[in-house]
């Protein structure tokens, strides 16, 4: 009984293992973070609009967040280097006020706003992170700030 049990662990730990491995690969400048890659844009400024814009000449849009784990790991990075007080990510109620939708498609259903937001100041319709903790808040569209673009990964076979 006492030689399974190495045995079993390593069983275990390939599972565990095998179940965070991805077949997907990123671009340079980006970075890989389950299935899609994540750019950081710290060096140039953009409005709300323009920074989307950029992420779709990319094949991507700003990036969406749909789990606590995906938010730590951005998070970490933005710390890594920061920029400003906040980046642009791809959140807006534009359509709809209070009705907050990502420019993906993807639904809205993780949300991690700072104390007292969103509060549509002065008609905030635009989603930014704070750099310092990861806390959102709805933001003026027309202030330039770095951003998130993110796409999905690309996947590659060796023969």
């Amino acid at each position: 009984a006492v030689s399974l049990i190495p045995f079993n662990l390593i069983i275990c730990l390939s599972i565990t293992f095998k179940s965070f491995a991805s077949d997907s690969h990123c671009d340079p400048g980006y970075l890989l973070y389950g299935d899609f890659c994540y750019h950081f844009e710290t060096e140039s400024v953009k409005n709300w609009q323009d920074a989307e814009a950029h992420c779709n000449s990319e094949q991507g849009h700003l990036a969406s967040f749909h789990s606590q784990e995906e938010l730590s790991f951005l998070t970490g990075v933005i710390q890594a280097s920061p920029t400003g007080i906040s980046l642009w990510m791809g959140g807006h109620d534009s359509v709809t006020e209070g009705g907050w939708e990502w420019t993906d498609g993807s639904p809205f259903r993780y949300i991690r706003w700072s104390a007292g937001n969103p509060d549509n100041y002065y008609g905030e319709d635009c989603l930014s992170i704070y750099i310092n903790g990861g806390y959102w808040n709805d933001d003026n569209c027309e202030y330039k700030r770095g951003y998130i673009c993110e796409r999905r990964g690309e996947t590659c076979c060796w023969s």
